[in-house]
């Protein structure tokens, strides 16, 4: 694996700068997704026939990327919906436009606007966009974490036994799904407060960082899924690793595990044990 460049290398971008393109962009997409949710959803399958893509995710990208180049065109760019030409720049936005689209197509309302920022391959700014809460969940890194301007930090939930946790299935239906619901069994045993599955990992993780849930786990997904929800977390005082305890990769699937901190170890040790 390459390593990761510091990011003192280059003068990052600064706070508001990224705030005001990252909102801006955020208030485009979520405006198409209210009103395709108003209007009625239509929807196509892509690798499997509950893998969903919407016109509102293909839109919202659109709108989001349109938006980034007018100010940064030299910017790259990794997103969910298109492949998009690599740049010599040190920066990349990675998007989801649109993270719980099964939730969107069925016209769930749970579902949100995740986009990050990352230079030489480190995150510094992320925001995560609840349209039907109206809610805005961000960070820079190195200045905390905050829910529409005001401050938020996770829980002081110190025990298992306390926790309200996430998980997540991928599309795929074989192995890793039958192993996630051993693990819930396992979880559950442990006299936890419950587990809920939500569908939207972005909103999971901002959740964890607002205190509304302790943690959350999942054997696969994209950056896009969690780049910006990892940083939220991290800067409200939580951790966002893979599996196996190692850094988030900014290009390519991991699995995660996240929580408040204090649950970390804890929430790990039941996982690996739990029997395959």
């Amino acid at each position: 694996m390459q390593k990761r460049k510091e990011i003192g290398t280059i003068p990052p971008m600064d706070k508001t700068t990224f705030f005001s393109l990252a909102s801006a962009a955020a208030d485009a997409a979520a405006e198409i997704q209210l009103s395709y949710l108003k209007e009625g959803v239509t929807y196509h399958s892509k690798s499997v026939r509950h893998d969903r893509v919407t016109q509102a995710d293909t839109e919202s990208e659109a709108a989001i990327v349109e938006r980034i180049r007018r100010d940064f065109p030299d910017h790259n760019i990794y997103g969910e919906e298109e492949e998009y030409r690599k740049t010599r720049s040190d920066y990349t936005w990675i998007i989801d436009p649109l993270d719980g689209t099964n939730n969107f197509s069925k016209g769930f309302p749970f579902f949100a606007v995740s986009i990050a920022l990352s230079v030489n391959g480190n995150l510094i700014g992320g925001l995560v966009r609840d349209p039907v809460r109206n809610e805005t969940f961000s960070a820079y890194r190195g200045t905390g974490a905050y829910c529409n301007g005001e401050s938020i930090h996770c829980s002081e939930t110190v025990n298992l036994q306390d926790a309200l946790l996430a998980t997540g299935f991928y599309y795929d239906r074989d192995s890793r799904m039958e192993q996630t619901l051993r693990e819930i069994s396992c979880l559950f045993r442990q006299g936890i407060v419950g587990i809920r599955r939500t569908g939207s990992a972005a909103l999971d993780l901002s959740y964890i960082a607002a205190g509304r849930f302790d943690g959350f786990w999942e054997f696969r997904l994209h950056p896009w899924d969690f780049a910006a929800g990892a940083l939220i977390l991290s800067e409200a005082g939580g951790m966002a690793e893979t599996r196996e305890l190692t850094p988030l990769p900014l290009d390519k699937p991991s699995s995660i595990l996240a929580s408040n901190g204090y649950l970390h170890s804890q929430l790990h040790s039941v996982l690996e044990t739990c029997p395959a």
